[in-house]
């Protein structure tokens, strides 16, 4: 097969990310035309990634013959329609996290997946690294798996994007946007479908409306337990997942290493030490292109590690609960 044709719908500040691994991907992947009703970061985005088909709307960019697949950017709100109008048209979609609003728009977006026969793969972007994938594949070998705890916390003073600022308690703030990528790690190592989530939650800035700070805890079959911590307000970076399993404590720092009974298994070459713990230190482009590398073979039906449709609506009902539980806990913390 020759590379992958992609449009990109929505060109605010995570589709670069995506661009840019699209056009490191040249073999795999090339970039054929992007989509987004504002015109001056159409313009911006086509600009860096020297792409020269533009359009206003994501039914215009789907109606395209030189579009194979989709990556969608938008906000969460519009993921549905727009995955599945992009399925409908028979284009493989890649949706940035979380894959919906609600699970009832998740199963409508796996429903349409199933009728196209295409791939419709959820933008959990922060699975694809060695770490994560070192956990991943040893799962099994420590025994039991007892409790997980999850801290990922950084600093965003005020919102990065305009429809940030209108996020109530029933979308969520921090809990849609960022706790996914901590719940979906509880999620991959839990390997079932949750039975009890509390949650506290809190706003401690004045430039948005929803939560941005909340403290979850999660409760699955067997009498294991996870909690999970996210923050939109410490400047030191914090992403520390531990793992206390029957035979053995695992640890992973900033998604990079990973330490099982205090030996170092896995940790990348020439990383200086704390760099991944100021904001903006790091480059997260390898993410999206291994990331982009497994949506590939995914496409071409080789074995790969993307989350699917199916899965996808789990997850969408995890989060669903998360938000729920949130707000009927925590609204005086918030308003």
């Amino acid at each position: 097969m020759g590379p992958i044709r992609t449009g990109i719908i929505g060109c605010g500040r995570i589709s670069s990310s995506h661009a840019a691994a699209v056009r490191q991907l040249e073999g795999d992947f090339e970039l054929t035309a992007l989509a987004d009703p504002n015109e001056s970061r159409l313009r911006e985005l086509a600009l860096r990634h020297e792409v020269s088909h533009l359009v206003e709307s994501p039914q215009a960019l789907c109606a395209r013959n030189d579009v194979d697949a989709v990556i969608i950017c938008s906000p969460n709100e519009f993921h549905a329609d727009q995955a599945v109008a992009a399925l409908a048209a028979g284009k493989h979609v890649l949706v940035e996290k979380p894959m919906a609003d609600n699970a009832g728009d998740a199963e409508m977006m796996a429903r349409a997946a199933g009728r196209s026969g295409r791939v419709l793969a959820l933008g959990h972007t922060f699975r694809h690294c060695a770490a994560i994938r070192y956990v991943q594949d040893h799962l099994r070998d420590y025994g039991a798996l007892r409790a997980v705890e999850v801290s990922m916390c950084v600093k965003w003073d005020g919102p990065q994007t305009d429809w940030w600022t209108e996020r109530s308690m029933e979308e969520g703030l921090v809990l849609s946007l960022f706790a996914p990528h901590a719940l979906d790690f509880v999620h991959m190592v839990m390997q079932d479908d949750v039975l009890r989530v509390h949650v506290e939650a809190a706003r401690h800035q004045s430039g948005w409306r929803g939560e941005d700070e909340a403290m979850i805890l999660l409760s699955y079959p067997g009498r294991r337990m996870a909690s999970v911590h996210v923050s939109y307000n410490q400047d030191y970076v914090v992403n520390r997942k531990s793992l206390h399993f029957e035979n053995a404590f695992v640890l992973i720092e900033d998604n990079e290493k990973v330490w099982v009974n205090d030996e170092l298994v896995v940790s990348p070459p020439g990383q200086p030490d704390g760099a991944a713990r100021r904001m903006g230190s790091r480059d997260l482009t390898p993410y999206f292109v291994d990331q982009l590398r497994e949506f590939a073979r995914a496409i071409r039906g080789r074995p790969h590690r993307c989350i699917l449709a199916d899965e996808g609506v789990r997850f969408t009902a995890l989060l669903d609960e998360v938000i729920r539980a949130a707000a009927a806990t925590s609204r005086d913390a918030v308003h």
